[in-house]
């Protein structure tokens, strides 16, 4: 399905950072252990088998394959029991054209490790025959859905599934979280909580550079991690950012997590930001049983979404944000805050 006319300006923002395919640059250099602390999250950057491209089935395809892949795959937190699905979108171009009807090759990075298992040969849905809405994630066009606990299912750990497109080799990554019973997770945003503010990614869109994080919020986020916590990164912009996000997250040190945006073109600001939030933290407590036991933010919307959820005001941390916290905790410095983040556990996850 394709977007309005009238849809915001960055639809038409030319940007290689939009595109979703393999993990992205090399991560910030590793730092010090900690003692006591869990082994760090796998990076599950192998490269992926390499892409035969074989040609579109349709012609219409290859028109919209003109303008540049903006692919992206959806992160997934899941239990061994639970439902496990690898969702993914496959489009083109400013306007975010789908590639419907065409084959995508899926493979497998089980537990980050050893060799990519092949999972066959899937073809993108089209407006006339959508896929049934799996994860809260609607058909619009473009998607593949691959079960996994269909005869795949994931051990606990964190996995990597890459999709290539047939047709000209283009592809999209996704991660997979399967959580062992007693999991704990953590809920950041992104925006002016760990980027330089609020508005920084736009600069970059537009053909600056890509924007800093603040002064120790890669160490804070790598503090809860070596405590055993698993990352959940929730940012409301459109879901064509999902590459570019994950890229600045690896380039600036933040440790390996689940990544959310929204689901639409054009991305969600103020109520529709905390609407949008509260779903994703609503699944992860349905589809997990968890409820997060820090979250950071720096808006009124995450304190009315924190607050919603649930989590603990005292472990709820709002970068130099004013006004009613409910509870929560003002900091403007995550140099200061690291250090009482680590805790050593009693046990790591797999």
């Amino acid at each position: 399905m394709r977007p309005g006319p009238l849809a915001p300006l960055l639809l038409a923002v030319l940007s290689s950072v939009a595109c979703a395919g393999a993990p992205g640059p090399a991560a910030a250099p590793a730092p010090q252990a900690r003692a006591g602390a869990c082994p760090p999250r796998p990076a599950c950057d192998a490269p992926p088998p390499a892409a035969l491209p074989r040609g579109f089935r349709h012609t219409r395809s290859r028109l919209v394959a003109s303008g540049w892949p903006r692919h992206r795959g959806r992160d997934l937190f899941a239990r061994p029991d639970g439902p496990q699905w690898a969702i993914a979108k496959f489009a083109y171009g400013p306007q975010d054209d789908d590639l419907e009807d065409e084959d995508v090759e899926a493979y497998l990075l089980r537990g980050c490790s050893g060799a990519w298992e092949r999972l066959g040969t899937l073809r993108t849905s089209d407006d006339d025959r959508p896929h049934p809405t799996a994860e809260g994630i609607p058909d619009t066009g473009g998607r593949v859905y691959l079960d996994l606990a269909a005869g795949r299912r994931l051990d606990v750990g964190r996995h990597r599934v890459h999709f290539a497109v047939a047709g000209d080799g283009t592809s999209a990554d996704l991660f997979v979280e399967v959580l062992p019973p007693g999991a704990r997770v953590a809920v950041t945003d992104v925006d002016g909580t760990l980027t330089s503010s609020e508005v920084a990614v736009v600069g970059e869109l537009f053909g600056g550079a890509p924007p800093a994080a603040h002064p120790g919020a890669a160490e804070a986020m790598r503090a809860l991690a070596d405590s055993g916590i698993h990352l959940f990164y929730v940012t409301a912009r459109p879901e064509w950012l999902v590459g570019s996000t994950r890229a600045w997250l690896r380039r600036q040190g933040f440790p390996p997590g689940i990544l959310h945006t929204t689901i639409g073109v054009t991305g969600a600001f103020g109520r529709p930001a905390a609407e949008y939030k509260t779903i994703e933290l609503g699944w992860l407590k349905a589809r997990t049983g968890i409820v997060p036991s820090f979250g950071f933010g720096n808006m009124p919307s995450d304190v009315t979404t924190y607050t919603a959820a649930g989590i603990a005001p005292s472990r709820c941390y709002y970068y130099k944000l004013g006004g009613d916290l409910r509870g929560g905790v003002h900091h403007d410095d995550y140099r200061a805050l690291a250090p009482a983040l680590f805790s050593p556990p009693a046990a790591c996850a797999p």
